[in-house]
């Protein structure tokens, strides 16, 4: 796939003159279509990646790595703590905050699961409690368009058969492929489906008010208002997924996730938890 395919289109390119570019890509006729290139590699990634390391590594000058090493390190700290305090207010909120429900889900998981990111817009949260601290405990899903945490959850779970593995999804890109729930019960593969239950394609609504105010230059975005984005005919989850042979449960209290995931893995079955959550912009 094209390395620039899921950047998010501005209309112009994204790069500015302060950096340098070395893009890296398999295909010829990609390689410095989408932003300025200083240096265009065509390659396989990974073998790319492995010889530039070696290349670069032999003339990089270690205490400069260390002082930017020690710096990224404080900076990813800040960065952590800035997020804290930004969503201390609502911890206790109910509807349950995305990131109150991330930390719940974070602690309640076995130290050796695999989680697959299909949170869609909730990804900050989920990706700032989940630490991923070895190779394969996150995996994302690539495309341009939403529907693949379902599917991406059960070929995760068939290629980690000894791992606990669940999908953290958007409720929106569950319905996508919703389907995909019968496939799990009917080829008995336990793995959980996490939906992030917020009501609306609120991904839709975010990325509107992005373009409206960085493209636009709009000083009020009406992106909370677009057009066909609330789910105005709510549909449970839980009683699709219970419908199609899943265990399956509701939760409207942070305190009941820890609960229910351990129910959901210790079923032995494909399970679902449909967790409602605060979709406000």
């Amino acid at each position: 796939m094209d390395t620039f395919d899921e950047l998010f289109y501005w209309g112009d390119v994204i790069l500015d003159g302060s950096q340098k570019l070395i893009h890296i890509d398999p295909i010829p006729g990609r390689v410095g279509r989408s932003e300025p290139t200083d240096i265009g590699i065509i390659s396989n990634c990974k073998t790319a990646l492995a010889e530039l390391i070696s290349q670069v590594s032999k003339g990089v000058d270690q205490n400069l790595v260390e002082t930017r090493k020690t710096q990224v390190i404080s900076d990813a700290s800040s960065q952590r703590t800035a997020y804290e305090d930004s969503v201390r207010e609502k911890w206790n909120s109910i509807p349950i905050s995305p990131a109150r429900m991330m930390s719940e889900l974070a602690k309640s998981i076995p130290k050796n699961s695999i989680v697959v990111d299909d949170s869609i817009s909730n990804r900050a949260a989920m990706r700032h409690y989940f630490p991923a601290n070895e190779r394969n405990d996150i995996r994302g899903v690539r495309g341009q368009s939403i529907g693949g945490g379902i599917g991406a959850t059960m070929g995760t779970k068939c290629a980690f058969p000894d791992r606990p593995v669940l999908g953290i999804i958007g409720d929106g890109s569950a319905m996508m492929t919703v389907q995909g729930l019968w496939t799990a019960a009917n080829d008995n593969i336990p793995c959980v489906f996490v939906i992030c239950n917020n009501g609306m394609y609120r991904v839709l609504k975010v990325n509107f008010n992005v373009y409206q105010k960085e493209i636009l230059h709009e000083p009020e975005p009406a992106g909370d208002n677009l057009l066909y984005s609330d789910f105005v005919t709510p549909f449970n989850l839980c009683t699709i997924a219970e419908g199609m042979g899943l265990h399956s449960e509701r939760v409207t209290d942070p305190n009941e996730i820890s609960g229910a995931v351990d129910r959901a893995l210790s079923s032995g079955k494909p399970a679902l938890i449909d967790v409602v959550i605060d979709g406000k912009i």
